[in-house]
């Protein structure tokens, strides 16, 4: 092979190279679109679901050389780093972030706005045992003029450890 022939085979790779980057940054400017898309919605922005039919598409229309494993590789480069130019990283993003929503979320409990910035005091008992221990704590709870009520799990294995503790004490 002359240089000559040498030279245009590199010149094609080099245009080849220049169209692949003008579509990458197509698709990075779209994927910014959809993240901000998603942000609005309130939606992670990584979704392994859509990522596997992307790839499973690209795989299927692979007619070589490369093995499909390379192209994978290749692709999950490129949504890596499509992933990485969206602003937001919710994967590190608590659901009580200030970030995402700055103002407080205010719940009404029957009329007892809780997450208002008043405080709210909530009594009950540690485990729920039966329904008349609960009625009897919900009577003393409201006749000192208060709304909230909670009760914990009931767990029978707790019960029996706490028996054999009083059987001892006794």
């Amino acid at each position: 092979m002359s240089n000559k022939e040498l030279d245009k085979l590199r010149d094609r790779v080099d245009e080849l190279n220049l169209q692949l980057l003008s579509l990458i940054n197509e698709r990075a400017e779209l994927v910014q679109e959809i993240g901000r898309v998603k942000e609005t919605q309130g939606v992670y922005r990584y979704d392994p679901v859509r990522e596997r039919k992307m790839l499973d598409l690209i795989k299927e229309h692979n007619d070589g050389p490369f093995e499909n494993s390379t192209i994978e590789h290749m692709f999950k480069e490129i949504f890596k780093a499509g992933l990485e130019l969206q602003k937001d990283d919710h994967r590190k993003a608590l659901l009580v972030s200030r970030k995402k929503k700055p103002e407080n979320t205010i719940v009404d409990l029957k009329g007892e706005k809780v997450g208002d910035g008043n405080p709210h005091l909530v009594f009950g008992p540690c485990a729920v045992e039966s329904y008349e221990q609960v009625a009897t704590v919900a009577e003393a709870v409201k006749a000192k003029g208060l709304k909230l009520l909670r009760g914990g799990a009931y767990k029978q294995e707790h019960h029996r450890i706490i028996s054999r503790v009083l059987a001892l004490k006794v």
